[in-house]
């Protein structure tokens, strides 16, 4: 009798739920739109993916794909070398990120502020933008390498395992720097004040005290950079050599072998750190915060004494050096013949047909997929935030975790779901949309939540008591107050797809290829002067929607 009662609660309480969820027809229709395209462009992907790294989908069950992985040298040798350049080239991100942040948080001097201007270059240049600038200079034939064996005969060259990871030094710097100078500038100046007042020199304070203080942001900054260096794509292939890496490893299976199952079974490598650091950044640290802020946090620190300020700059000092020789080095081999070889000035790279063609497709793309991705994303924080709708914050954890799937495998979860039935869209600008979209939709979704949370419900439920239905409320009120956010998923979007690629890579078609992954065949083909001109335009192109993108932030007080 007892049982049969809660049965009759349950029944009603569902009854009761799904009235509720259909009293507002239009946004239960828009939240069932969002839940099956989440599902579908996210979600299905990666679980493809691990499905066929058991075999399912092409035979039964087994473990035979896992076994040949570790029972084959390379593909062994394949994770070693991406957890190693993982691992190293994090711990030398974070090693030069601590002293850069805390000379641009001390310092208050025009060269400080140059510098964090500076060090956030890298974000505007497609990933493999270092490959290319260290190929120029230290390459079989490049202006470094060049000048030693001439001069010294000493034969250099940057391809192999150390030029990954400088290459991913100076590419994911700016992600490290960008937390961990948050967190610092995030610290109670009067703790600092009173270490010193108790005696403490500015060392010790900064180890006891500063450093402690903003572990959350050191943390948090070396798990995405260990992340973000294990899934790396582009790197690489362009300046990896002989060396293999799971990500390009598995590229190679799909488009030379078409071993689909082998390759699943390398994504498997790629996504299970980046799930278990989603997870561990979601759901545990977000809860654990030591950075001590309260209203004095961002106020004045005590300036760096000498010895600290002369150690930080100098470190500051030459790691700007290396960006700003990079970019040059780029930039000047569009604007000559070959760049180290006959410098003479020509604007003939420019004329690469194709390669305007391919940029042309990439701002149709981009554009189309950061108009969905902010407003989808920015619809979805409005029912997250405002409606009481079942699974919305299983949605949102989906979304998010869009950002953290490695490239590679969407890229593979995409070709097993949408290149046989019921879906055909391999290799059409649809599929580059949508790929796009979902990647980037968390943005636009975590800015509306946040635009949401400096909204008062008032003016909501302000309308609804002088007569407006509540989506008359949501297009007239809630909608232009989210234009903000929207713009700022709108920029991310279109600036992060134009220069992406480790995705993208495995849908373009000879009639949709994007000039991320044109640049790349270029510099994979050493035709430096055509890939050094385009990747100039794309630079350009998303200097500017990064300008607009903090204007747009300091207009609305919405973080990125």
């Amino acid at each position: 009798m007892i049982s049969e009662n809660n049965e009759n609660v349950l029944i009603e309480r569902f009854k009761n739920r799904w009235k509720q969820f259909w009293s507002e027809p239009a946004f239960a229709i828009a939240a069932i739109i969002i839940a099956v395209l989440l599902i579908l462009f996210i979600l299905a992907p990666v679980v493809a993916v691990f499905l066929k790294s058991f075999g399912i989908g092409s035979g039964g069950f087994t473990l035979q794909y896992y076994e040949r992985f570790f029972q084959t040298p390379n593909y062994f040798r394949a994770l070693k070398n991406s957890v190693s350049v993982g691992l190293i080239s994090t711990l030398i991100i974070i090693l030069i990120s601590l002293p850069f942040a805390l000379y641009v948080t001390r310092s208050k001097s025009v060269v400080s502020k140059a510098y964090r201007g500076i060090a956030l270059l890298p974000l505007v240049a497609p990933p493999f933008i270092f490959s290319l600038a260290l190929i120029i200079l230290f390459g079989r034939r490049g202006i470094v390498s060049s000048f030693l064996n001439d001069t010294f005969g000493i034969e250099f060259s940057i391809y192999g395992f150390w030029g990954v990871v400088i290459a991913q030094v100076l590419g994911y710097f700016p992600i490290a720097y960008m937390m961990i100078e948050s967190s610092l500038r995030s610290i109670n100046a009067n703790l600092e004040d009173a270490s010193h007042d108790l005696g403490a020199g500015q060392g010790r304070t900064i180890q006891k005290i500063t450093f402690p203080l903003a572990s959350g942001g050191i943390l948090k900054a070396a798990l995405l950079v260990f992340v973000m260096a294990l899934a790396d794509f582009s790197n690489p292939l362009v300046i990896g050599g002989n060396e293999p890496f799971l990500a390009s490893e598995a590229f190679a299976l799909v488009t030379g072998r078409q071993n689909l199952e082998m390759a699943a079974v390398l994504g498997i490598f790629l996504i299970v750190p980046s799930l278990l650091i989603f997870l561990y950044q979601t759901y545990f640290m977000s809860a654990i915060d030591t950075t001590s802020i309260d209203s004095t946090s961002g106020s004045e620190n005590l300036p760096l004494n000498t010895k600290i300020k002369s150690v930080t700059f100098v470190i500051s000092s030459l790691m700007v050096f290396f960006i700003v020789t990079m970019f040059f080095m780029v930039i000047a081999g569009a604007f000559v013949k070959i760049i180290g070889v006959n410098n003479t000035f020509t604007l003939e790279h420019f004329s690469d047909r194709s390669g305007w063609k391919y940029m042309y497709n990439s701002v149709i793309v981009s554009f189309f997929a950061a108009i969905l991705a902010a407003g989808l994303g920015m619809l979805q924080g409005y029912l997250t935030a405002r409606k009481n709708i079942p699974a919305m914050k299983f949605l949102e954890f989906i979304a998010l975790f869009g950002l953290a799937v490695p490239g590679t495998v969407i890229g593979i979860g995409y070709i097993l779901i949408f290149n046989g039935p019921p879906f055909f869209l391999t290799g059409t600008v649809l599929l580059l949309v949508m790929n796009m979209t979902f990647r980037k939709i968390g943005v636009g979704l975590e800015a509306g939540i946040s635009k949401l949370g400096q909204m008062d419900v008032t003016m909501e439920e302000a309308s609804s008591d002088l007569g407006a239905s509540r989506f008359y409320t949501f297009r007239k009120v809630v909608l232009p107050l989210l234009s903000p956010a929207f713009m700022v998923g709108f920029v991310y979007t279109f600036m992060t797809s134009m220069i992406s690629v480790s995705s993208v890579i495995f849908l373009i078609s000879p009639g949709t290829n994007l000039a991320s992954v044109y640049i790349l065949n270029l510099a994979n083909q050493a035709a430096i002067g055509r890939a050094s001109s385009m990747s100039f335009i794309l630079i350009l192109i998303v200097v500017a929607c990064m300008g607009l993108t903090k204007w747009i932030e300091k207009r609305s007080n919405i973080g990125i």
